[in-house]
């Protein structure tokens, strides 16, 4: 009975542990991530938006998909396969600046004009999980389903009590729409991009800490009717 009841134990742990793949699924894809929020967020968008960073001095600087490179983009079927969130011009070649949320993931368009007949190539970019102190990473879309997978990327709406210098909702991830930055890369001074969380550590995914700056992003579109405000 003693060696019986060693063992019951860890049977119970493994079946707990042990969860099937559609309770994997269910526990990635965090179709409800917004609604969690302390301000409840939106995930789904489907009206193309601009995504927007407003600096504490009141600057406002528009943002775009780059792929941190100072040369013109390669093909983005070959060599050219992750991008980021920079300042437009700023951030080394832009891939594209319109987005929407699906499923709590963000979903950019972008084109190539580098493929082997010179014409110009749409493709369509989703959202990574973003790390505190690191980049705000995309990789080419295999399927946009699986966009909201990685992170819960919400709009959220601006409801300052004492009126808000921004018009527009806001966005924000894991809770939060502070905490983003914008800083300039280590590699080349010339060039920023947007970081969550900075910190001495961010040196290591490639920022200088000493440059970074808080901003609040935020989105503008047709839809929303703050597009050139």
């Amino acid at each position: 009975m003693l060696a019986l009841a060693s063992i019951l134990p860890s049977v119970f742990l493994f079946l707990v542990s042990s969860p099937s793949p559609a309770q994997s699924a269910a526990i990635l894809r965090r179709d409800n991530g917004c609604n969690a929020w302390p301000s409840v967020g939106i995930k789904d968008n489907n009206n193309s938006f601009e995504l927007w960073a407003h600096y504490e001095s009141r600057v406002a600087v528009p943002l775009a998909i780059t792929t941190f490179s100072n040369q013109s983009s390669d093909s983005v079927n070959s060599s050219i396969q992750h991008a980021y969130l920079a300042p437009n011009d700023l951030g080394g070649t832009v891939i594209g600046n319109l987005f929407t949320l699906n499923n709590s993931g963000l979903i950019g368009s972008g084109s190539s004009s580098s493929n082997s007949s010179g014409e110009s190539t749409n493709t369509t970019w989703i959202s990574n999980a973003v790390d505190a102190g690191g980049s705000f990473p995309f990789s080419l879309a295999v399927d946009t389903n699986y966009a909201g997978i990685a992170d819960d990327y919400c709009e959220v709406p601006n409801t300052d009590p004492n009126g808000s210098l921004i018009n527009g909702p806001l966005f924000g991830v894991q809770g939060t729409t502070a905490g983003w930055a914008i800083c300039n890369r280590i590699d080349n001074p010339l060039f920023q991009g947007v970081v969550f969380k900075p910190a001495e550590y961010s040196a290591s995914y490639g920022f200088n800490f000493s440059t970074c700056l808080n901003v609040t992003i935020y989105l503008r579109s047709d839809a929303l009717g703050n597009l050139s405000s």
